[in-house]
C-alpha cells in the first residue's frame, strides 16, 4: 500500500499543479485587443486588414484570434524578429 501511495503523489501533486497553472494560459479578449493594437503598427498588418478575406478572419475567426492574442508582442520590436 505505501509503495502505491508512493507512486501516486507524484501524480496527484503533478495534476494539481497543471490544473491551477492552465487557467493562466488561456487568452482572453484583452490579450488579443493588446496584441492587436500593436500589430495595427506595422504596415504588413494593415495590408492584411486591409483585404476583406483576410480582415474577416483576423475579426471573426477564433482560432485566428487565438494565436493572435498567444504570442509574445514584446518579440515584435526585436530588429530580428521583424526580419522573419
Amino acid at each position: 500500500m505505501d509503495i502505491i501511495l508512493y507512486f501516486l503523489l507524484p501524480i496527484i501533486l503533478i495534476s494539481l499543479n497543471l490544473a491551477i497553472y492552465i487557467p493562466f494560459l488561456k487568452v482572453d479578449e484583452e490579450d488579443i485587443g493588446r496584441n492587436l493594437k500593436h500589430l495595427n503598427k506595422y504596415q504588413w498588418f494593415q495590408n492584411y486588414l486591409n483585404d476583406e478575406k483576410y480582415r474577416e478572419l483576423i475579426i471573426h475567426n477564433k482560432d485566428v484570434r487565438r494565436v493572435i492574442g498567444k504570442f509574445n508582442s514584446d518579440k515584435l520590436e526585436k530588429d530580428s524578429y521583424n526580419m522573419k
